[in-house]
């Protein structure tokens, strides 16, 4: 399975393999060599915060990056503590906690923590990602409206049909079946009507992948404007 993170504005801010950056955890299940391995969950971040500075993520004390999580950028699929976690988004190199929370995480299922409004008033949209084959005809995508600011919003294939509509902020879809597309452009509308709030060029979604999509940056902003991230969850 391949992992990969873009977004509308050209960048590559996550590219890599699951387990890119992985953390193994150690104590609580025998193995053959009686040694006790803890159970784990597979855990990617997304960071969305338009007024956030550069930051480290934690779990239950432990920091899990290595370089800093800016906006729009986050980490690859790691692994995870399982059961209650505590998680905080603390000012790169500091002890500054900005935004924290505990979520319950089971072991061996895959999951996506995003980091979404101010930085001041932070959301924590926690996205369980069930990567289950669309086949080998078609591809699948999810998509997430992120933006505290933006309105309901629709997701169009530019000149072609709506895949996705009328979601909300903090709304989530599951996985739906998609179109395979190759160079092709996504659209974000608002809800109902044609007015295009952000677009994604040059979008290829392989046949049996399955995608993550959402919308971040807030409506009129020159230095965050309304943005589409994209990542690649699985290919199979």
């Amino acid at each position: 399975m391949q992992n990969n993170l873009l977004n509308s504005r050209g960048l590559h801010v996550i590219t890599g393999l699951i387990f890119l950056s992985s953390v193994t955890l150690f104590s609580c299940t025998k193995t053959s060599n009686n040694q006790t391995v803890t159970p784990v969950s597979i855990l990617s971040v997304i960071d969305v915060s338009p007024d956030a500075p550069a930051l480290d993520f934690y779990e239950n004390s432990t920091v899990i990056n290595t370089n800093a999580i800016n906006y729009g950028s986050g980490l690859a699929y790691f692994n995870s503590y399982a059961g209650n976690v505590a998680f905080s988004f603390d000012g790169n190199g500091t002890s500054t906690k900005l935004g924290a929370d505990n979520v319950t995480l089971t072991a061996n299922h895959y999951y996506t923590l995003i980091l979404a409004n101010s930085i001041k008033t932070p959301d924590f949209i926690l996205l369980a990602d069930t990567l289950v084959s669309p086949g080998q005809t078609n591809s699948s995508i999810r998509f997430i409206n992120a933006s505290a600011n933006a309105p309901a919003v629709d997701v169009v294939v530019k000149k072609g049909s709506v895949l996705i509509n009328n979601i909300a902020y903090k709304g989530v879809t599951k996985f739906v079946s998609a179109p395979v597309m190759t160079n092709d452009t996504l659209q974000v509308l608002q809800a109902g009507t044609s007015t295009v709030l952000a677009t994604l060029p040059n979008i290829t979604f392989e046949s049996a992948g399955a995608y993550t999509i959402w919308l971040y940056g807030v409506p009129g902003s020159t230095t965050t404007p309304l943005t589409i991230g994209a990542m690649q969850n699985a290919a199979f």
